[in-house]
């Protein structure tokens, strides 16, 4: 029996390995670098993650360091400076920063953050373009007719959605983007293509130009003028806006894709039959038009964590204490001579994108193949 595996995709054995290991650093990061027992033992019992005078209480974690613990003894020194150490276990392998973080400690947390960026923003840019790349190549412009009485509602939801998301809670702003998009699909999942009555919604033309104003404006300067309407830093913030940016790549890739199949006589047929959008959409198009997607999705995700790493190295759009490889970066460039604050985390940049754009090339190539094949 052939085992599944990233490999069938085309993807190399050395890239799917390196994509394992990122993913596990991110996810186990606590249990690797933490200034905290795993488990330990105190007169209030066994716990997970507690401190214990004692060296003897717990297991300890490989790094026993997390991003923010602080060495007043040893700040700003390098991998190969002598360190003020009780044991080598103590050591920073890769130096501290000015005020005495590890280095190690922090590219570890960083690679946390990074992942966690460029997987949010790749499932809103996905759920957002999938939606309204459908809504634009598939429902067209005249295709759909809508009620007053359902527009009222979206109209009001939209409103409202806007209004929280300026001044809502910063941990539930992302619900308030899906809330509209929710109503959509709500609606055209309990619809069918038969429906006469009502105002057509040119949706093709309204989602097309909209993606034009994004695509006209540089984004570098539309990331900063989004993360301006929020009123406090946040990682949160970061991920919505770089998911609303790039989900216009998406939905035109999926658009594309679907204008292919559209006229397909299997698709006809489905539509003829009397089945929902929702059900063509997810029996018949998406399996055939979703491998474009998944090879933008991969780009995208290198693109997402190099744009917060930008972010991080300005100062702008997360917390000023919260440790990334971008803010290691910027305390780089404001201590010179400290070269492991800029090489270590610049290699992991680097290395992270370059992963993530051999991945894309793959699924690419690997796809090309296929199609070549057929």
């Amino acid at each position: 029996m052939r085992k599944l595996g990233l490999h069938n995709w085309g993807i190399e054995k050395r890239h799917s390995r390196a994509l394992l290991i990122f993913m596990a650093i991110a996810i186990l990061h606590p249990f690797i670098a933490n200034d905290k027992y795993i488990i330990g033992s105190s007169d209030k019992g066994i716990g997970l993650f507690v401190t214990v005078d004692d060296d003897n209480s717990g297991i300890k974690t490989i790094i026993p360091y997390s991003e923010k613990s602080i060495d007043k003894k040893n700040r700003n020194v390098g991998p190969f400076d002598a360190q003020e150490v009780s044991s080598l276990y103590y050591r920073h392998w890769l130096g501290t920063d000015v005020i005495g973080r590890d280095v190690l400690a922090g590219l570890i947390y960083g690679t946390a953050v990074a992942f966690k960026v460029g997987l949010l923003t790749t499932l809103i840019a996905l759920i957002i373009g999938i939606i309204l790349g459908f809504l634009s190549g598939y429902i067209g412009d005249y295709n759909c007719k809508i009620s007053l009485q359902a527009l009222l509602p979206f109209l009001i939801l939209c409103f409202l959605s806007a209004f929280y998301i300026y001044y809502g809670a910063e941990s539930w702003r992302w619900l308030f983007v899906l809330i509209p998009i929710g109503y959509l699909v709500v609606y055209f999942r309990f619809i069918n293509y038969r429906v006469h009555q009502g105002i057509s919604i040119p949706f093709d033309i309204i989602i097309l130009r909209f993606i034009e104003v994004i695509r006209s404006i540089p984004g570098v300067f539309l990331l900063l003028v989004l993360l301006a309407l929020f009123s406090s830093p946040s990682i949160w913030n970061v991920v919505i806006v770089i998911g609303f940016l790039r989900w216009p790549t998406v939905a035109r890739h999926f658009r594309a894709e679907i204008l292919k199949v559209r006229d397909e006589d299997f698709i006809t047929s489905a539509r003829i039959s009397g089945l929902s959008h929702y059900t063509i959409l997810k029996n018949y198009i998406l399996p055939l038009t979703i491998s474009p997607v998944i090879i933008v999705s991969a780009f995208g995700f290198a693109t997402a964590i190099l744009l917060e790493s930008t972010l991080s190295f300005l100062g702008i759009g997360i917390p000023l204490d919260q440790v990334s490889w971008g803010s290691m970066l910027k305390d780089a460039r404001l201590h010179i001579s400290s070269w492991w604050l800029a090489l270590f985390p610049g290699l992991m940049i680097y290395f992270v994108i370059l992963l993530f754009n051999n991945i894309g090339d793959s699924l690419t190539n690997h796809i090309q193949k296929i199609e070549d094949y057929n």
